[in-house]
C-alpha cells in the first residue's frame, strides 16, 4: 500500500445509536430517525445506501459492553462484533483492518469512543506502521494469514498466534523486540513439548510465596520459546492453591522446568509432564 493511500485513508466512524441517535444522518445530513434505525440491526439487511456510513464504521446499539456493536462492510452489510475475548468486549477483526498499514489509526474514534477498557484486541496486517515501529519489520516467512497480529491495546501486548493451533505469545510494548518473535516463531516450529505444575501453598507456606518471596506480583523467566498459561487458582487470605501450563520447543524443555524450580525456590510444586501432541503448520 502506498504511503499517500495510508496518509488519506478515512479514518473508521464511531455512530453510538443509545447516547447519541442524532449522529447517523442520511448522505444530505438529515438525522435518521429512531423507529427506522431502532432494530435495523436485527433484520440482517444491507444498509441504505442514503445513510451516510461507509466501510469499516462502528454502528453501536449496546448500552455498556458493546455487545450490539456492528462494522458496516464492503457491501453494507452488518457484522456483528466478533468478541473474541468472549466477555463482551470489541475485537476489530482482520477482515475489516486488512486493507489499512495504520489500524490504530483508523479505529481511534471507535476506540475512544467505545472506551479502551472495552477493546479487547485489534487485529493488525503484519506491514502495519505500529508493528513496525515498536517492534520492527515482520520478516518475509511471516508474512501471510499462517501467522496473525494481534494487539490488546488496553494491555499494550502484541499477540502472535498461529492460527488453527495453540501456539501463541504475547509481546510486550515497550519491553520486546522483532528479534523475541523471531525467536519464538522459529521455536514454535520445531517439536514441541509441554508440562504443568500444581501448588498448593498455606500456612507458613503461603506466609513465603505471598509475604516474603512475593511471587505473586513476579513473572516466570522463561527461554524465548515457551510460554505460560494460567490455568485454575483458588486464592484465600491465608492459601493459594491452582496450576500453570507452559508450552514451547523441546530443545529447551529442561531449561524451562529449571527455570521454574527456581522461580519457586524452596517451595514444593508438583511437575507433570504433558502427552506431546503434533500440529502441522501449513
Amino acid at each position: 500500500m502506498a504511503l499517500e493511500s495510508i496518509i488519506n485513508e478515512r479514518t473508521a466512524r464511531y455512530i453510538d445509536l443509545v447516547k447519541e441517535p442524532e449522529s447517523l444522518k442520511r448522505t444530505n445530513g438529515i438525522p435518521i430517525a429512531d423507529a427506522e434505525f431502532n432494530d435495523f440491526h436485527i433484520n440482517g439487511v444491507a444498509v441504505p445506501a442514503d445513510w451516510d456510513v461507509g466501510f469499516g464504521d462502528v454502528l453501536n446499539w449496546s448500552k455498556g459492553r458493546p455487545t450490539e456493536a456492528y462494522f458496516v462492510m464492503a457491501d453494507r452489510t452488518l457484522l456483528k462484533n466478533p468478541d473474541r475475548s468472549g466477555s463482551g468486549y470489541l475485537t476489530i477483526p482482520f477482515v475489516v483492518t486488512h486493507d489499512t498499514r495504520n489500524a490504530l489509526l483508523k479505529y481511534e474514534y471507535v476506540i475512544n469512543g467505545i472506551g479502551k477498557d472495552y477493546v479487547s484486541t485489534v487485529e493488525m496486517h503484519p506491514d502495519d506502521i505500529f508493528i513496525q515501529k515498536n517492534w520492527g519489520v515482520v520478516p518475509a516467512e511471516m508474512h501471510s494469514r499462517n501467522v496473525e497480529f494481534i494487539y490488546d491495546p488496553l494491555e499494550e501486548f502484541l499477540y502472535v498466534h498461529i492460527p488453527h493451533t495453540s501456539k501463541r505469545k504475547e509481546f510486550k510494548l515497550g519491553s520486546t523486540t522483532m528479534k523475541d518473535i523471531e525467536t519464538w516463531y522459529h521455536g514454535a516450529l520445531e517439536d514441541q513439548a509441554s508440562f504443568r505444575i500444581k501448588y498448593d501453598f498455606a500456612g507458613p507456606y503461603f506466609q513465603k510465596y505471598h509475604d516474603v518471596y512475593r511471587l505473586h506480583e513476579n513473572k516466570f523467566s522463561l527461554p524465548k520459546t515457551w510460554t505460560a498459561e494460567t490455568g485454575i487458582v483458588d486464592v484465600g487470605h491465608d492459601y493459594s492453591r491452582g496450576e500453570w501450563t507452559f508450552y514451547g520447543d523441546r530443545k529447551h524443555l529442561n531449561d524451562a522446568k529449571k527455570h521454574v524450580q527456581e522461580f519457586y525456590k524452596d517451595l514444593n510444586v508438583v511437575i507433570i509432564d504433558e502427552p506431546h501432541k503434533v500440529v502441522s503448520i501449513v
